[in-house]
């Protein structure tokens, strides 16, 4: 055996506390490997070099470089020693910090076994019970719905319909989503994710002058009362947009340096490199390389201070659900770790949603932010779509994220097709409504809370920023077709059906077909995805399909089953 095909750290995504009273230990063996047996030996940490005993480890996961196997510790508080058992040829390895061995010296445990403590409440990242599973529907504000007529709107300087939308102002407003409140229900939309609305130069609110008002086009602070009032009725959440990265350039911090340089108590605010910012030599720092969006020093005190006190605001005053946190990797870890304690002070369910697109380890944690915004799943989906990878390929890749991450955080993901900032997926299916239909099914049955983005559900079109920004098109001929009406099944399905949102969820693949499964307690449902290129013959019973007809499963199609067990 390998000692690199081998891999656990304690205290990590390896090993993790699921409740007060059981902790995941997760081992990592190579596909080149094929061992007998996997057990983790494990104790109480005084006597475990003495006393011990041994739980078998089952295979959950594949990625196709790793099989990762898995067991539930129990014990209250769980404070233990441990180390894993493998067999091979009927002989016994061990792996420890130490590396693999052949046999184990016991009595000199506490030199090289893994620990676990998870004594402390606060330490664990469980599920948030009433954000799981939840859809969130977001929507960028101007270009959703108005409650008046647009036209009549004076900052308004383009059509609602244009295809002209850099510089676009359509007239979009908050009393329009208050007004469609009743639409996002038949959607079984569960929360809202609203892009920013504070007021704002700019038509997508990034640049922001003041981090305490709701923007007077968007209808000001009436309006997003009466949207969180209403909404809260429905049982739907908001997420609101947060900038702490960066501010506008006319913000009057910014503004007041620009003035007085380094005279103004503000010019530590910022990244200055010099007495004064000049926008036209750009000496300070700024969000990518836009002069209009001078970066904030977060590393300052001060500048915490003033951004947590922005937090604290919108949870006390507006009763905000939970926030979505823009350049998220911009922004120092001391500052998300002193924001979550204080915003969990006022609301222990605050959600807190990072925008990073790869690989965010560092930032998740029960003191930072909860889940970010899943591109990588993104990437998968595409992948599939796009015939780069097959049933199996596919469900290696989706069972890798799965473990990239603790459970907790992978309930908390915001798990996205489309977006504010990337292509449509009408734009990357081209046009192909079925390949849609199909990816935002795999969306909904996949852990963490599917992000519908306005306008998907009837098929909306758009390539890169701002064309993924166009107005709702409320005229569409598809609010009366097939598919809007299988987006309102699936949507109220996900919602109705608690297995569906809390089911234990396992991936693999039947020859062509791409399987995914929640369980819960006797209940599983079945999602069987064909994107193989063939129909694909199907006699089970289902509960939703498309594409489903005379025994076959067509390609680019999908159905869900019920299956009650023993």
């Amino acid at each position: 055996m390998d000692a690199l095909s081998f891999r656990h750290q304690s205290d990590s995504r390896y090993c993790y506390a699921v409740s007060d009273h059981e902790v995941l230990v997760r081992l990592a063996v190579a596909k080149k490997e094929h061992p007998d047996s996997v057990e983790v030996v494990f104790g109480n940490q005084m006597t475990f070099g003495r006393e011990h005993r041994a739980l078998a480890m089952v295979p959950v996961y594949d990625d196709g470089l790793f099989v990762y196997y898995e067991a539930i510790i129990e014990g209250k508080p769980p404070r233990f020693h441990y180390v894993f058992h493998i067999k091979e040829g009927g002989k016994p390895y061990y792996f420890s910090e130490s590396g693999l061995t052949y046999g184990y010296q016991f009595d000199l445990a506490f030199l090289s076994a893994f620990q676990m403590i998870a004594e402390n409440r606060n330490d664990f990242m469980l599920p948030k019970p009433s954000w799981r599973g939840r859809l969130v529907y977001q929507i960028f504000p101007e270009r959703f719905a108005s409650r008046d007529d647009p036209k009549n709107k004076p900052h308004v300087n383009r059509d609602w319909n244009t295809r002209d939308l850099r510089g676009a102002f359509i007239g979009g407003d908050l009393y329009g989503i208050v007004d469609h409140l009743d639409y996002l229900v038949s959607l079984g939309v569960g929360a809202i994710y609203l892009n920013p609305i504070h007021p704002s130069p700019s038509n997508h609110k990034y640049d922001i002058l003041d981090y305490f008002d709701v923007d007077p086009a968007f209808g000001g602070p009436k309006a997003f009362h009466q949207l969180i009032e209403e909404a809260h009725k429905r049982d739907i959440k908001i997420i609101m947009d947060l900038v702490f990265n960066h501010s506008s350039i006319n913000h009057p911090f910014f503004e007041d340096v620009r003035k007085k340089g380094r005279k103004s108590p503000y010019h530590e605010y910022y990244m200055i490199h010099g007495d004064k910012p000049s926008p036209l030599t750009k000496n300070y720092e700024t969000f990518a390389s836009a002069r209009n969006m001078p970066k904030f020093d977060t590393s300052n005190p001060k500048v915490q201070d003033y951004l947590i006190s922005i937090g604290e605001f919108w949870k006390k005053e507006y009763h905000v659900d939970g926030f979505r946190l823009d350049v998220c990797e911009g922004v120092s870890h001391e500052f998300w770790m002193r924001f979550k304690m204080a915003l969990k002070r006022l609301d222990p369910d605050i959600l807190l949603i990072g925008e990073i697109w790869l690989n965010s380890e560092s930032y998740l944690g029960p003191h930072q932010i909860d889940g970010v915004m899943n591109y990588p799943l993104l990437g998968v989906v595409s992948g599939y779509l796009l015939n780069q990878q097959d049933a199996n390929k596919a469900s290696q890749s989706l069972q890798g994220l799965l473990v990239r991450y603790k459970e907790g955080h992978n309930e908390c993901m915001l798990n996205l097709l489309s977006g504010h900032d990337i292509q449509r997926l009408m734009n990357l299916t081209r046009g192909n409504k079925d390949d849609v239909l199909l990816a935002y099914a795999l969306l909904y049955f996949f852990v963490g809370m599917p992000c519908l983005y306005y306008g998907d559900e009837i098929f909306t079109e758009g390539g890169g920023d701002p064309d993924c920004r166009r107005g709702m098109d409320w005229s569409s001929p598809e609010f009366d077709g097939e598919g809007f009406a299988l987006f309102q099944r699936l949507g109220t399905f996900k919602r109705d059906e608690k297995a569906m949102r809390e089911g234990k969820l396992s991936i693999h693949a039947e020859g062509n077909l791409l399987v995914l499964t929640r369980t819960l307690g006797k209940t599983a449902y079945s999602l069987y995805l064909n994107h193989s290129g063939s129909p694909v013959p199907f006699t089970q019973n289902a509960v939703v399909s498309h594409q489903l007809s005379g025994g076959e499963l067509a390609t680019s199609g999908f159905a869900i089953t019920k299956e009650t067990r023993k």
